[in-house]
């Protein structure tokens, strides 16, 4: 059975509107100037049956999230879109103070799978310049980073560890502007 087809049942995608930028774009882009390996445009059926995990992954930790945020006086609001500067952002939830509006994001929610030992999140470049941006993107400082670890040695383990993140406010400014440069700057290339 398609791996795909399970996640979209479990957790319905949204719609993505493939004419705008997204934040994921940048992403790429940025990773490719610094040179790191690219993706391809269409990923394989590995590398979809991958992502497919991370969504369902995402879908099943969703209630962990929402009742540990609710534990610290926080409310989980999930599958938060945002846009800036005409970049779209499609964020995994937001959790916002009991009590405050929606508007005021105490932390983004940015789940994550990977075939690792667990580890720092801070080590990898696309993650952070992922949630990062999410952060720029939502006037927050915060991340809370729900991984689940899948070690690709030793005994079968799975292991989730969720990670908090805080940013100084410089730091989502500098990676903004490199992923807005970035894409200026990959744009150039492809005319």
């Amino acid at each position: 059975m398609n791996l795909n087809y399970v996640a979209d049942l479990a957790d319905p995608p949204d719609y993505r509107d493939e004419s705008v930028v997204h934040v994921s774009d940048l992403v790429s882009r940025a990773a490719k100037l610094v040179g790191l390996p690219s993706y391809s445009s269409e990923p394989t059926e590995a590398q979809r049956n991958i992502m497919a995990l991370g969504r369902l992954w995402e879908a099943m930790v969703r209630p962990a999230v929402k009742e540990l945020a609710e534990s610290e006086g926080l409310q989980f609001c999930p599958k938060e879109p945002r846009v800036m500067n005409g970049v779209v952002g499609s964020l995994d939830g937001i959790l916002i103070k009991k009590g405050e509006p929606a508007s005021r994001t105490y932390a983004v929610v940015e789940t994550k799978s990977r075939w690792t030992d667990s580890g720092d999140p801070r080590d990898n470049f696309r993650w952070m310049a992922q949630v990062k941006a999410y952060c720029f993107m939502s006037m927050c400082t915060r991340a809370w980073m729900p991984v689940l670890y899948l070690p690709r040695r030793g005994p079968p383990n799975a292991e989730f560890v969720l990670h908090k993140l805080e940013f100084l406010p410089h730091e989502l400014a500098e990676n903004w502007q490199m992923l807005i440069g970035a894409g200026r700057y990959d744009n150039t290339e492809n005319t």
